[in-house]
């Protein structure tokens, strides 16, 4: 059996023709500089080609029907194994996926209340037996033949919508009858109900007589009321006794429904509990948890105008007068005693209230304005309801999500006037209410999916159940603790199975796909990693290696790469790719233990293992200008009215455990009140009291992760914003020479301009093949240059608009030395060393962190005098080798230089130990944190009891940051 991975020929990329062995059933890191060729070994040639050689294991049929990858630039690659990668990075953006479904723990939770749960009737509480169809038929077969039993199911009104529109689908299922308060009403006669008053209502589903050929019958009945309406509750109502016998209703009710309400629960299936099935989901919001919900203040154009004179958005209430709804308001402003002439921002608070959110079940008369229609007229001095302008919003956005027609208009209108909220019929739960009815333990579906893990886990492990379910709970509860306990692990004890996946960090993701690795048990297989220790804290980072090391003892190949110390120091093997980046990377500059890379004369990581080189702790700290920015108050998830002053003009960091509440202050709460205030009101920032000191500061902005472009013709030099003036000088020099060619036609996404019409701008030309990748192939008529003949004739310095986008940003420093716009924009790109990318380099092939220097990058390259903006970077040093975290520090400290304040949220203790100042969360993660453990200098954080970041950073601070 071999025992290595051979690589031979690699050029993937910058690789240089590399040529490579990696041990079999180790943990190996690979680690270098950014940019230096390590993901491109590790996931374009290692893991691109393993994926590929077993997609072309497929049939022919099965690789017609998914992409295929394409071969990467390699000789050949030996001892490969079945191979999965585990990236960091986000990816999942669906607001249905949540930590549950992701582990698949969702799944069994749900097969666990639909086998063993309790059920409780849903309007006294009162437990109610769950019977099969046939279990039903049973009792009521036990029955006097001759008795005449009623079926009904409850019903209830739709969340926002009149009875009417529920009385509409009732009829559509072919029902007729209904109970309100017990009172029979037919479908067919109209129902005047008021809108605001609760009602008892049940659908009479069947009224049948018992007798001895009644089971096909009643078979069809019980399915049409558990299926059609009732969401599973059944009602069994005795309304006759046959002649000369008395029947014992409380005999029949005994121990097989409600006894107050005599509600039975229909036999429980998983599906039950999927708020992404549509007859489980909240009705309002879908199984998403969120809505849509208008806000009065974006439906005011101007509070200076009267409502007569334009004061309310034109879609409100239209342009002509003759209309129902300026007739009510007519009416209402009769009623209420307030002039339709009076601007908004003169009428009481009271009156404002009647107009946005209805009058609350007070009717008044219809009075008819004077150039009202006939129609109109018919209806004087009815007594009228109004709901308000806020729910008439709501309800027409209700009608529109219903209807799935696109419309542009009405998309703008909802986007100009509503705001994401938590829905407000489920209140985030995501599933209807009678869902809620069924527990386990004590404990419904959400109570389950909202504690911390490690609390769901001790719940598990207390749980009991009764004799006859007990086989069939034990068993689910095993599966389901057994992926707990991989999760806790592994450092996520904190997170809870109902939070969003696209809430949480793209290393939380990662790690969470490791443990359902872990879980499959799988031996013989290739596991490539992007940096596991993104989102760590020092104190959880031996978690990681831990986790990697069970997986690499039952028999796999572990490969990482990384540039966290503790990881690379953990390894079983080390491969060094270097040294720089770029066009001077691509190359194994060392291999071995860490133990070799110390002693290895050209090894960049090396050097900082022996500590020969190192970040250095400033001399001397900036001190605060005194001005602060103040949050208080602060309870969003789990921060327990937290306190914090930020002091302003000065590099903040911000740490703390995984879960302890760093983000929620500074991304959920301080970023979005701060957005809103700057950009955007519809931006709902977390609960808190109030944020004070916003007047210290200009603008806000947050130099997040998130790709910089998705298109593959979107570039570092277009957004940094030096593209334009290249174009502009070849435009120039083309005029000089005589060609009538202006800026626009050296652009490749102008139709009709200077690109080549037959690749469209792209350079290649793409064939699809039905059961074969898609091929690329250079452009034949560009040759790949992306632009025609008479476009590319065009040179500055003997070089035309294409060569310069095929430039490294190094060469192009010197390139444009004379251009001092494009110069600077360079130079700064450089500084933060970005200087390997090319000038034209698709942004689609950006990896996080690049994209995320690329925004800081274009944000000092616009610095102002006498502005003070506060930037947010979150992690800033994912993906950046110890050497290229120098130059991040070294930029950060120019922003604060400048007048600004940066705020890092952080776990690398080489970043915070640079700060300025420090506000630790914690103590620990989830409901165990949210509060603020300590603040000051490092110094004083590294001296605070009870920190877990000062404890650790007091030994970097003595040991200067030296790695032995």
């Amino acid at each position: 059996m071999r025992q290595f991975i051979e690589v031979r020929g690699a050029r993937q990329n910058n690789l240089q023709n590399v040529d490579v062995n990696i041990p079999r059933d180790k943990l190996t890191v690979i680690t270098g500089v950014s940019g230096s060729g390590k993901s491109s070994l590790a996931f374009e040639v290692i893991y691109g080609e393993g994926q590929r050689r077993f997609l072309e294991s497929l049939s022919t049929f099965a690789k017609s029907r998914m992409s295929q990858i394409k071969k990467p630039d390699v000789d050949f690659v030996f001892g490969l194994s079945p191979v999965i990668a585990i990236e960091q990075k986000k990816g999942i953006v669906n607001p249905r996926s949540t930590v549950g479904t992701m582990t698949d723990i969702y799944d069994f939770l749900r097969l666990l209340f639909a086998s063993t749960g309790d059920a409780s009737c849903p309007f006294c509480d009162h437990p109610v037996p769950v019977r099969t169809a046939d279990q039903m038929i049973e009792r009521i077969q036990s029955l006097p033949e001759g008795t005449e039993i009623e079926v009904l199911a409850p019903i209830y009104k739709i969340y926002g919508e009149d009875f009417e529109t529920l009385f509409d689908e009732i009829r559509t299922k072919g029902f007729r009858t209904l109970l309100i308060d017990g009172v029979p009403h037919s479908l067919g006669d109209p129902l005047e109900l008021d809108e605001e008053m609760e009602y008892r209502m049940e659908v009479v589903v069947d009224k049948v007589v018992v007798k001895r050929d009644i089971f096909k019958v009643l078979t069809k009945t019980i399915e049409n009321s558990l299926k059609l309406v009732g969401e599973g509750f059944i009602r069994f109502e005795i309304v006759g006794s046959p002649e000369g016998k008395q029947v014992d209703a409380n005999a029949f009710y005994s121990g097989f429904a409600c006894p107050e309400h005599h509600l039975t629960l229909g036999e429980l299936q998983p599906y039950y509990f999927s708020f992404n099935d549509p007859e489980s989901a909240c009705r309002t919001c879908g199984g998403i948890g969120t809505f849509m919900r208008t806000e009065s203040r974006f439906l005011v154009k101007s509070w200076e105008k009267s409502i007569l004179k334009g004061a309310l958005d034109t879609k409100l209430l239209g342009t002509s007068m003759n209309t129902w709804r300026w007739s009510i308001l007519h009416s209402l402003s009769k009623h209420y005693g307030f002039d339709l002439e009076t601007p908004l921002n003169e009428l009481p608070e009271e009156i404002l209230s009647i107009l946005f959110h209805g009058t609350k079940g007070q009717k008044f008369p219809f009075v008819v304005p004077a150039d009202a229609s006939k129609t109109q007229a018919r209806h004087a001095g009815k007594m009228m309801g109004y709901g308000g302008l806020v729910n008439m919003v709501n309800r027409w956005y209700k009608l529109y999500v219903k209807r799935k027609a696109q419309n542009n208009t009405e998309d703008e209108f909802y986007k100009r006037v509503m705001v994401e909220h938590t829905c407000p019929d489920c209140e985030g739960k995501k599933l209807k209410p009678q869902r809620f009815c069924v527990k386990v333990g004590g404990a419904d579906i959400h109570e389950l999916c909202s504690i911390p893990m490690m609390d769901l886990q001790r719940f598990m492990s207390e749980l009991t159940f009764r004799e006859e379910k007990a086989q069939v709970g034990r068993q689910i509860v095993k599966e389901i603790q057994s992926r707990l306990t991989l999760l806790l692990d592994i450092g996520l004890d904190y997170l809870s199975l109902g939070r969003r996946s696209d809430t949480i960090s793209g290393g939380e993701a990662q790690r969470i796909r490791l443990s359902t690795q872990i879980s499959s048990g799988l031996m013989g297989m290739l596991y490539v990693l992007d940096e596991p220790s993104i989102g760590l804290h020092a104190r959880d980072s031996i978690r990681i290696v831990d986790t990697l090391r069970k997986l690499r003892d039952i028999g796999n190949t572990i490969i990482v790469v990384e540039h966290d110390m503790d990881t690379i120091c953990s390894a079983d093997h080390i491969i060094e790719v270097g040294p720089g980046p770029g066009l001077r990377g691509g190359r194994i500059i060392a291999q071995g233990t860490a133990g070799d890379l110390r002693a290895h004369p050209e090894s960049l990581t090396g050097s900082f293992l022996a500590g020969t080189r190192k970040i250095e702790v400033p001399s001397k700290r900036r001190q605060a200008s005194g001005l602060m920015l103040s949050i208080r108050g602060a309870r969003a998830n789990n921060l327990r009215s937290v306190d914090v002053d930020i002091p302003l003009g000065v590099m903040v960091c911000i740490t703390g455990v995984s879960g302890s509440g760093k983000s929620t202050l500074i991304n959920e709460v301080m970023y979005k009140q701060l957005y809103s205030l700057f950009h955007d009101a519809r931006i709902v920032p977390g609960e808190h009291d109030s944020l004070e000191g916003k007047e210290h500061l200009t603008g806000i902005i947050n130099i997040d992760q998130s790709p910089i472009g998705r298109s593959s013709r979107s570039n570092a030099a277009t957004y940094v914003g030096f593209f334009d003036r290249i174009r502009e000088l070849y435009a120039e020099a083309a005029a000089a020479a005589g060609k009538a060619l202006g800026k626009n036609d050296f652009s490749f996404n102008q139709k009709n301009g200077g690109r080549c019409e037959h690749c469209q701008g792209e350079g290649v030309v793409t064939t699809q093949l039905q059961f074969m990748p898609d091929v690329e192939s250079v452009c034949p008529v560009c040759k790949g240059a992306r632009f025609n003949e008479e476009v590319l004739d065009v040179r500055i310095k003997d070089k035309n608009i294409a060569q310069v986008l095929e430039m490294s940003i190094e060469e192009a420093v010197d390139y444009f030395s004379d251009q001092s716009y494009i110069l600077h924009k360079l130079n700064v790109l450089n500084q933060l060393g970005l200087g390997y990318l090319r000038v034209g380099q698709s942004s689609t092939t950006l990896s996080g962190g690049e994209a995320q220097r690329i925004k800081l990058a274009t944000e000092l390259s616009k610095i102002k005098r006498g502005a003070h903006n506060l930037y947010i970077l979150d992690e800033p040093t994912t993906g950046l080798h110890l050497q290229d975290i120098q130059k991040l520090i070294d930029c950060i400290h120019q922003l604060v230089d400048a007048g600004h304040t940066v705020v890092v949220i952080e776990h690398h203790l080489d970043m915070i130990k640079v700060a300025d100042h420090i506000i630790d969360m914690g103590p620990e993660g989830g409901k165990n944190g949210g509060t603020v453990v300590a603040c000051g200098t490092p110094e004083e954080v590294a001296k605070t009891e009870g920190s877990l970041t000062g404890k650790f950073l007091q030994e970097v601070l003595v040991a200067e940051n030296c790695y032995w």
